[in-house]
């Protein structure tokens, strides 16, 4: 399934990589990922692009590690039996695609890893493969994530990421930290913001500030430990302040003191829903070199709809949010609870934040602000090839 953006690309006299070269003559590129269309990363990272993509000359195919009803059981606890037959399956099928790769494609795209956990089994044939090779990461793959799946890190090949880096002709970065590691190991490095399409991910119409705010949080089954360090804030403003908490993809149910809480589970069908519905996000990180790491996808969701958000003042959130202009920052607990509390207090601060938060996605977080950059380095790279 892949996202219709269609609507991003209008003109040809206002978007220069469009082309009107036929389909036959589209060069193809091979995308190979972890996780689904439903995987965030993959569907931002890569499948969103494939609109733009296809007016620029190319064809672009997903080959997914996992599936979308083996990703559902990988995020389960236990299901051990299943997990690896899954793995095991992923690993031959991703192997076969590997073998054939240079006559289905002519460039390859690989985003993250091409085998979970770092193995490095599938690299000759990467080396091996003739068209331009892109790595494409969003995320410190090169640090260990030792919170919550300490077996896995004992597994985790930490190494393999900088040796596909050192094979593939481009590094396309999420953010200048994950630029910098890449550029002690890379040949080129282009950085590329985790961006969204702005016709998708936009204010909702016509509706006036809930008489009791909502709060909302949006994230995952590994984003969901960083909700700890809210509880506490969130139950000290409840004691000045009425408001409902949100809580979108957390795999466990949250409860807290004097807050009615909502939690639902994660669907592509509600995707910008979850986003526009809240009066204020919240985006908590921890201060560690992983979250240095993190692209601040979830602030730039919530400005993106015109949210006012609160963000830890964590790596790339300084980059995004102008504190006290197009969203807010806080460090301690104390800060979250202030920032909280003056948002809560002035609906108008809420929408003068979130219309400035708006207007900073649509000018540098977008996919028509980007998307000639990941053109032009497809296109790069075949012009260096055939010299």
């Amino acid at each position: 399934m892949a996202l219709d953006t269609h609507q991003i690309v209008k003109s040809r006299s206002r978007r220069p990589w469009v082309t009107d070269r036929p389909s036959i003559h589209r060069k193809r590129i091979l995308a190979m990922a972890t996780n689904p269309m439903t995987g965030p990363s993959t569907r931002f990272r890569i499948v969103q692009w494939r609109s733009m993509l296809e007016q620029a000359g190319f064809s672009l195919a997903l080959d997914s590690f996992y599936s979308d009803t083996a990703a559902r059981v990988l995020y389960r606890r236990g299901w051990w039996p299943a997990k690896a037959a899954y793995s095991l399956s992923g690993t031959v099928r991703r192997l076969g695609r590997l073998r054939q790769a240079a006559r289905q494609a002519d460039v390859l795209w690989i985003h993250r890893e091409t085998f979970p956990l770092g193995l490095t089994i599938g690299l000759d044939h990467v080396r091996r493969f003739p068209g331009p090779k892109i790595y494409d990461y969003d995320d410190a793959m090169f640090l260990p994530q030792r919170q919550g799946r300490a077996m896995l890190a004992r597994l985790e090949r930490l190494d393999t990421p900088k040796q596909v880096m050192a094979c593939c002709d481009v590094v396309m970065a999420g953010n200048q930290f994950l630029a910098e590691y890449a550029r002690e190991h890379a040949r080129r490095v282009v950085v590329l913001p985790t961006c969204i399409d702005t016709t998708r991910f936009c204010p909702r119409s016509g509706v006036k500030p809930n008489a009791v705010p909502t709060i909302g949080w949006v994230g995952s089954h590994s984003t969901a430990k960083y909700l700890s360090d809210l509880r506490r804030v969130l139950e000290r403003v409840a004691t000045t302040h009425r408001f409902r908490f949100s809580v979108v993809g957390a795999p466990d149910g949250l409860t807290l003191g004097g807050v009615p809480v909502e939690s639902r589970p994660w669907a592509l069908a509600t995707e910008v829903d979850d986003f526009q519905r809240c009066d204020i996000g919240v985006y908590p990180l921890w201060d560690d070199p992983w979250a240095r790491g993190k692209c601040g996808f979830k602030a730039i969701q919530f400005m993106g709809c015109g949210v006012p958000v609160v963000a830890s003042a964590v790596g790339v959130n300084r980059e995004i949010i102008e504190d006290g202009v197009n969203g807010l920052l806080a460090s301690t607990e104390d800060e979250w609870i202030e920032k909280l509390t003056r948002l809560m207090n002035d609906p108008a601060l809420r929408q003068r934040i979130g219309q400035a938060g708006r207007r900073t996605i649509e000018q540098r977080y977008s996919l028509t602000v980007h998307g000639p950059t990941l053109i032009n380095t497809f296109h790069d790279l075949l012009r260096s090839r055939r010299l």
